[in-house]
């Protein structure tokens, strides 16, 4: 630094200007390119980091590809289903049966038509059914908690209730949708390739 200040055969007072002038620029200079990006290796290892745990998750699932495939195999095995045409008559009978043990009245049971029933996706279809009831607060809590807990997957979709004229029951209407699993589809029949060449031999024959 001195060899460059002795070129520039400057004076002492012009000397200390100038050093003080370059002392401010590197001072800007770093106070606005340097200072604000002290810890941009810290956060760049951190997301390094991060990303590579983030990878290790999604190769740990990926190699689970099988395990879940066997457990979807599984689930659509599992249970007889119910024809399509025996849902609606099905989840009548259930719910006609837990009314009449919690003592709840159905006045009018209205099936909902299939393309209003709801969403279906692979593996189960829904059936709806409004019904109309009059029953007490104890008794509705009663029916409603029944069929949630049991094994027929019903839910209730929409509820309008209230006061009937005696204003000591509840009267409206309860929308019911059901989950039916989907009968499983007949495998093709397994062909014999064997046979088929046989065939086809025998028919050029003739």
């Amino acid at each position: 630094m001195s060899q460059f200040l002795d070129r520039l055969n400057l004076r002492p007072l012009e000397r200390r200007i100038l050093v003080a002038t370059i002392t401010i620029v590197l001072a800007v200079i770093n106070a606005l390119f340097i200072w604000p990006h002290r810890n941009d290796w810290r956060v760049l290892r951190d997301q390094w980091d991060k990303a590579e745990l983030t990878l290790r998750d999604y190769r740990t699932e990926v190699n689970r590809v099988p395990e879940y495939q066997a457990r979807l195999a599984k689930l659509e095995g599992a249970g007889s289903g119910v024809l399509p045409a025996e849902q609606a008559l099905q989840l009548e009978r259930t719910v006609r049966s837990q009314a009449l043990e919690s003592k709840v009245t159905i006045n009018t049971f209205r099936p909902v038509p299939p393309s209003a029933a709801s969403n279906t996706n692979a593996f189960f279809d829904e059936t709806a059914v409004v019904v109309t009831v009059t029953t007490g607060d104890d008794e509705l809590v009663d029916f409603l908690l029944a069929l949630g807990a049991g094994n027929s997957m019903i839910r209730v979709r929409d509820m309008d209730l209230r006061p009937d004229p005696s204003q000591f029951r509840l009267a409206g209407n309860i929308t019911l949708v059901a989950s039916y699993q989907k009968r499983a589809k007949a495998a093709p029949l397994a062909t014999n390739p064997k046979a088929q060449i046989e065939s086809a031999s025998s028919r050029k024959k003739t």
